[in-house]
């Protein structure tokens, strides 16, 4: 099966083109400067004695380790709606932050243009405690690529490929078990992007760093069926899983594939899941269809539901089977429109003088009497925060596949 291209599908009034306008709407509230903050301390562009009142807090604090991955989800959701509508003035806003990029590439010596120094990952080489260091990374290096492959921007391919430069030199730099435990540390979807990478460029660079990150204590328990996934961070391991679809894809080679199905069999086949068709609780994989004994406030992380529905969607290409677009539509209703852009109405339906509002909930507590606890809209910027703006920016994605035959409709 085969994707129609963003822009071919147009959604109708409802609930779902509601969603994407909200979120259209938060992406233009953001200033560029604040976006870009992170990256411009980073490369000694924007310096001052005092912080700005506007400046984002949370996870995008300059004091927060984690800072500056929104950025990167922000182009991505940008490169998404302008590829769906045509929009020019969100194209406008993000070719410019990619050129602001470029600038601080420069200005960093003409290779790194993250947000983070790189001596965090110097620091997780040698056992050092850092938050995440290459899963920050990985959301500008995602951002530029979906500025390229979705908005035409040939400078996003241009930073990108000169930054992966820096990773292949400090990757080739461990013996194998020293970079496992590298790998060890959150990586995000860094394989996705030299997949993205290699199958753009077609350079043997790219394609080492393919067979670099691939992560030996993850996949290969997984092709000998072991369950490697009960308890363990959730949102860690799905996007290595997609990158080894991608990697399947770009290179043909059988056992990236085989490391899919492997991990879909054992996180959803052999596991289950909630009835909104989330899985997790506290972030980690639950034992195998003992889900209701993790019952709480802390169930069906978002980023986790936006991931697990990528991956179907990749499965469902593959091979056509509805129960991964039903699986997709489970969680899009249940996951993506229930933890993100909602606005309270009375039960008579009449809009409220002041309308309760909530912007994205980090989880779905599913014990009773739980409720919501929504992030504010420049003080939080949880991870959930980027995957709200991802998963909303457009809901055409899966709705219609060519066939060879045909057309199939995954969604009504």
């Amino acid at each position: 099966m085969k994707s129609f291209p963003y822009g071919d599908v147009e959604l109708l009034a409802g609930q779902l083109s509601k969603k994407t306008e909200s979120n259209r709407s938060y992406l233009l509230s953001l200033g560029t400067e604040n976006l870009l903050r992170n990256h411009y301390i980073e490369a000694g562009i924007w310096q001052s004695n005092q912080l700005p009142e506007n400046i984002h807090g949370g996870w995008e604090s300059p004091t927060c380790q984690l800072r500056g991955h929104f950025l990167g989800h922000w182009l991505s959701a940008a490169a998404k709606v302008y590829a769906a509508t045509g929009d020019a003035e969100v194209k406008g806003k993000a070719d410019r932050i990619v050129s602001e990029l470029a600038r601080c590439q420069k200005e960093n010596g003409g290779e790194w243009v993250g947000p983070i120094p790189e001596k965090y990952l110097e620091w997780i080489s040698r056992g050092k405690s850092v938050w995440a260091p290459q899963y920050t990374l990985h959301k500008t290096f995602m951002g530029l690529l979906d500025m390229y492959k979705l908005a035409g921007n040939q400078q996003a391919l241009e930073i990108a490929d000169a930054w992966s430069n820096w990773f292949y030199r400090w990757s080739g730099g461990f013996t194998r078990e020293q970079f496992d435990d590298i790998l060890d540390c959150e990586t995000g979807g860094m394989l996705e992007i030299w997949a993205d990478l290699y199958g753009i460029t077609g350079r043997k660079e790219h394609y080492e760093l393919m067979q670099r990150y691939y992560r030996r204590r993850l996949f290969d328990p997984l092709l000998a069926g072991e369950d490697v996934l009960t308890n363990m961070h959730a949102n860690t391991t799905v996007p290595e899983v997609l990158g080894a679809a991608r990697a399947w894809e770009v290179t043909g080679e059988q056992r990236w594939r085989d490391i899919v199905e492997a991990y879909w069999q054992l996180a959803v086949d052999k596991r289950g899941y909630y009835c909104t068709g989330g899985q997790t609780c506290g972030e980690i994989w639950t034992p195998p269809h003992e889900m209701s004994a993790r019952l709480g406030d802390m169930n069906q992380e978002h980023c986790t539901v936006y991931n697990m529905m990528r991956l179907a969607a990749f499965l469902l290409k593959w091979t056509g089977d509805a129960a991964y677009a039903d699986y997709w539509e489970r969680n899009l209703y249940n996951g993506i429109m229930a933890q993100g852009h909602w606005e309270g109405f009375y039960p008579s339906g009449v809009k409220p003088q002041y309308p309760l509002t909530g912007l994205i909930a980090y989880f779905l507590p599913l014990s009773p009497c739980s409720e919501k606890h929504w992030g504010s809209h420049t003080n939080d910027f949880w991870c959930c925060h980027g995957t709200l703006v991802q998963a909303n920016a457009t809901h055409t994605d899966a709705i219609y596949f060519e066939e060879p035959d045909g057309v199939a409709i995954c969604q009504y």
